[in-house]
């Protein structure tokens, strides 16, 4: 009887043994797997030497679809006395259609080094694996000019259409279509064309009374050098050097420059990147082309904190303000005269 009772008491405990672990199973069974993250785009990179000259092209994706662009970027690092020659900028680079291009450089990264970067946006209307061909920088140090040139870049565009999509299948026929038994009513045609036309009459009358206001208002005009000045110390008041809003300061000092430069010279400078507006600066002649050094230098500073992510101190800001305010003065003419809005609106 004694033994009967302890193979009871060994089976039911064996049996909730077996419970608790069934339970166990289940319950990690039942526990949600962590949500799978796609893995990022890796962008596809490779780099070039020649001395203390470094090529590097980059891809921001090894494949694409034929609805999605591809960025290659182009970037030339080398010691400021070698001159570097790009490629020449085509409308098709290989099976590639160029959509748009931007070129920025020289920057100077260091005193021993400056850096020159081309964008190229790609888009294709073919799919398979496509080949960016090799691309070719000259390089010329004193009197010898060798290529460096980058290896082909294979990318895979892939279809809109699935690959185990029979095409040849015939379509089946769409059902038909319901007609709607009712009309638009004709009081409702009224009441739109009622509406219709109380709208046109309240623009024509807003219309009419905005051209009444201008034609009565007086034209005001400023010389374009006091607009920067103010512009500049409206900027100053508002202590972005203090408060270390770095990226926002060199916009704001570069944009108002630029715009002084197209109000005061009639040069494109807002459109126009660094590089492009040096040229049009030299090839202009006259005050602008004798300040072309400290234009230079300051339009650098601040494609360096734009694009390159430079961190200036403080005096080196305080630096860039005063360049941009000693150009304008000693560029400043009171026959150069801009209309400006009478409500009193920036027009820097």
């Amino acid at each position: 009887m004694r033994r009967g009772a302890l193979l009871v008491v060994f089976r039911l405990q064996l049996f909730m043994l077996l419970l608790s672990g069934i339970g166990h199973g289940a319950f990690l069974d039942a526990t949600p797997a962590p949500a799978g993250q796609a893995a990022p785009i890796q962008p596809v990179e490779q780099a070039k030497s020649l001395g203390a000259i470094l090529l590097t092209l980059t891809a921001d994706r090894p494949s694409m679809g034929l609805t999605d662009t591809l960025k290659l970027t182009l970037t030339i690092a080398a010691p400021p006395e070698v001159r570097i020659m790009l490629p020449d900028v085509t409308k098709t680079l290989g099976p590639f259609e160029i959509v748009q291009h931007r070129t920025t450089g020289p920057l100077s990264l260091t005193p021993q080094m400056q850096q020159w970067q081309r964008e190229y946006i790609l888009a294709v209307t073919a799919s398979g694996s496509l080949t960016v061909p090799s691309l070719t920088v000259q390089v010329q140090e004193g009197d010898t000019t060798q290529p460096l040139a980058t290896d082909p870049l294979s990318i895979t565009v892939t279809s809109l259409v699935p690959a185990d999509a029979d095409l040849s299948a015939v379509k089946d026929i769409v059902p038909p279509v319901p007609l709607l038994r009712r009309g638009i009513p004709p009081w409702a045609w009224i009441v739109a064309s009622g509406l219709a036309g109380v709208g046109l009459l309240a623009s024509g009358w807003w219309w009419y009374r905005r051209w009444r206001r201008a034609a009565v208002m007086p034209v005001v005009q400023r010389p374009a050098h006091r607009l920067a000045l103010a512009a500049l110390e409206h900027l100053q008041r508002q202590d972005l050097i203090g408060q270390e809003r770095i990226e926002e300061f060199y916009v704001r000092v570069s944009t108002i420059l630029r715009r002084y430069v197209e109000l005061r010279f009639g040069l494109r400078a807002p459109e126009q990147t660094t590089e492009e507006f040096l040229v049009s600066a030299l090839a202009t002649g006259g005050l602008v082309a004798a300040h072309r050094d400290l234009l230079e230098t300051f339009l650098q500073h601040c494609d360096l904190v734009k694009f390159a992510r430079h961190r200036p101190t403080p005096s080196a800001m305080e630096e860039t303000f005063e360049s941009a305010k000693t150009f304008v003065e000693h560029t400043a003419d009171m026959h150069v005269l801009v209309t400006v809005p009478q409500s009193g609106e920036s027009v820097l």
